[in-house]
């Protein structure tokens, strides 16, 4: 079954996109990365949408790249996953993540280019690459450091150490956490409130935050995108990946 990025207008001001495929973790593969810069395409052009907000299924964000798509990135010279978190950071407009329940690899690394983020008390986060061999995507190496603290850092994305919605608030990868169930109504609260300001002033404050990490993230994301790569044709991440599914098919 394919995920499915479903975009609705919620007030007319704001577009809503969601990844839905709960049956699958809301995995993410090449067809909705194309579908999610689709829909950011579509609230960049729209004069009438004024916030976005990305979000999941009710106990799901999103378990992250569908790891079947590591295979073939062997044979590839660009990631798609990279392509939509370049998109993703790119976006004039307020961009809002609400998360439940879990936001692994790339779920966690998406809620790093949200203006503002919000997430269920029980929501679990992780960035497990090293687990399957692989180097972490997303910007990651540059933007968690000066998060959390390179030692922080270190466990998160060198041991791959999973960590809760309240260590995720602590290190201020989200705006604030909520009663499970309620991240997203979060979100929209926080939606109401960007819509009550100047709209053009929004836009100006947004692009001088970003204006000085553009080109260091930028930059991030290509080296990642080229050690991704790499550690993709690896024979020693092929392998890990094999034995991941070999486990999945005899549990």
């Amino acid at each position: 079954m394919a995920t499915r990025i479903t975009a609705t207008r919620r007030d007319d001001a704001v577009l809503v996109l969601q990844i839905s495929c709960p049956e699958r973790r809301n995995i993410l593969d090449e067809a909705s990365y194309a579908q999610l810069i689709e829909g950011l395409d579509r609230a960049e052009a729209d004069e009438g949408v004024r916030v976005l907000v990305i979000t999941g299924t009710e106990n799901c964000f999103t378990a992250g790249n569908d790891l079947a798509n590591y295979r073939a990135l062997a044979e590839a010279d660009s990631v798609a996953a990279i392509t939509f978190l370049r998109r993703l950071h790119a976006f004039r407009k307020p961009a809002i993540a609400a998360a439940e329940g879990i936001a692994l690899g790339l779920g966690t690394s998406i809620l790093l280019h949200c203006d503002f983020a919000y997430a269920g008390n029980s929501t679990k986060f992780s960035l497990p690459f090293t687990h399957f061999a692989l180097s972490p995507l997303g910007a990651t190496t540059y933007l968690l450091p000066r998060l959390a603290g390179s030692k922080a850092a270190s466990q998160m994305l060198m041991l791959g150490q999973a960590f809760s919605a309240t260590e995720a608030r602590e290190m201020g990868m989200v705006t604030d956490t909520a009663p499970d169930g309620r991240a997203l109504e979060q979100a929209f609260d926080c939606a109401a409130r960007l819509l009550a300001k100047p709209f053009e002033a929004l836009l100006a404050t947004k692009a001088l935050m970003r204006e000085g990490q553009t080109a260091a993230i930028d930059d991030a994301l290509d080296r990642e995108e080229q050690a991704l790569l790499a550690r993709c044709r690896s024979p020693e991440a092929q392998r890990a990946i094999d034995d991941f599914f070999a486990r999945k098919r005899h549990r």
